[in-house]
């Protein structure tokens, strides 16, 4: 969660691009206007402190666009529904529908399956709405936001049950909502970034086969043991370490080894046969040095790579969707990275004109 500004951080706010500058210190504002209590919170009270907070900063993030359909509705899983939210982007035009719709997409679509942040013990189908309204329209594919269980109600391994069960449900039912199983692809944020990688390690060995997976600032080592957590991790940037390690620690019982690729897939020793992946740091976020070292074991392992590092930003950056003097954050440049799914014939991963742009044919 982020703190109020003080004078160190202030400082340290002035190596950031202007835009993304200008949202951390509206994040930061929105924490002063909820100081901390006389008393210390309890570990329960800080997470439903941090559900509030994934609210209400969701507002700060891109602007909502429309698409062509969203619709609600649920998948099995190993303890119940898991809530899902299918997106079908504009340029993709429908003819009929998913369940009680008899017609189905004229064309099979490509589909992404995306786990959302929030540590594993926040967020929801609302908190990326918008991120993935945009990355639908602009990727040229349908995605399924995924709902899995959190922490501490539901322990490790309850959200990793759920991000592959509903993997599979959408590799087997793709036809149902239109999409193509031969160009499916996982993403996720932050610590659904974790859960895409896993997922992404498993799918290697059991399919169904990928052709991408989708990294942004992904938390990948459950030890937060890497030098940019010391470095960065006091909260000036939105994410601090002893608040990271109080969420490993709702999520994973105690008898969980934190080095097991299931909750840091940093670790996993083979990477062969793992999907393509394009993967997104930021200089100012302390996870970066985990995406940054994870990007280069899977070129050392002969995987195909787009490792994205972003300059001064932070974590969460890649939201901002205003234009900045060096186009860092403008919409076209960043969802050109993204076209990796639009619907064109099939075919190898590949780079295309866009020297950072990956895309499946």
């Amino acid at each position: 969660m982020a703190q109020p500004l003080s004078l160190a951080t202030s400082t340290m706010l002035n190596e950031l691009d202007p835009q993304v500058k200008a949202l951390l210190e509206q994040f930061h504002a929105n924490a002063a206007q909820h100081p901390a209590p006389a008393t210390s919170f309890s570990a329960k009270e800080k997470i439903i402190a941090t559900r509030q907070m994934t609210g209400t900063s969701a507002a700060l993030r891109c602007p909502s666009e429309s698409v062509s359909k969203t619709e609600d509705f649920a998948i099995p899983g190993p303890a119940g529904k898991i809530p899902v939210r299918l997106y079908v982007p504009h340029t993709i035009i429908l003819s009929g529908g998913r369940g009680i719709r008899q017609d189905l997409l004229p064309i099979a679509a490509p589909v992404l399956v995306y786990y959302h942040g929030g540590g594993f013990v926040a967020g929801d189908l609302e908190s990326q709405d918008s991120l993935l309204r945009a990355l639908a329209n602009r990727s040229q594919c349908i995605v399924i936001s995924v709902a899995y269980r959190l922490a501490p109600e539901n322990p490790y391994p309850a959200g990793n049950d759920d991000a592959w069960a509903a993997l599979t449900w959408v590799a087997d039912h793709a036809s149902e909502i239109g999409a193509d199983p031969q160009r499916l692809a996982v993403g996720g944020d932050s610590a659904g970034g974790l859960l895409a990688a896993w997922v992404a390690q498993k799918a290697a060995k059991n399919g169904p086969k990928l052709r991408l997976q989708v990294l942004l600032y992904p938390n990948l080592d459950a030890t937060t043991s890497r030098p940019s957590w010391k470095e960065l991790g006091t909260g000036a940037y939105l994410v601090s370490h002893a608040q990271m390690i109080e969420w490993y620690d709702a999520y994973l019982p105690e008898r969980i080894n934190r080095k097991a690729p299931e909750v840091s897939p940093l670790f996993a020793t083979d990477l062969s046969g793992v999907a393509p992946a394009f993967i997104i740091t930021a200089d100012h976020d302390p996870l970066h040095d985990e995406g940054d070292e994870y990007a280069a074991k899977l070129k050392a392992a002969n995987v195909a790579v787009d490792h994205t590092p972003v300059p001064n930003s932070f974590h969460e950056g890649l939201e901002v969707v205003h234009t900045n003097e060096r186009g860092f954050f403008q919409p076209d440049l960043v969802w050109r990275n993204l076209r990796f799914l639009r619907p064109t014939r099939l075919g190898t991963f590949a780079q295309q004109r866009h020297p950072s742009s990956v895309v499946m044919q």
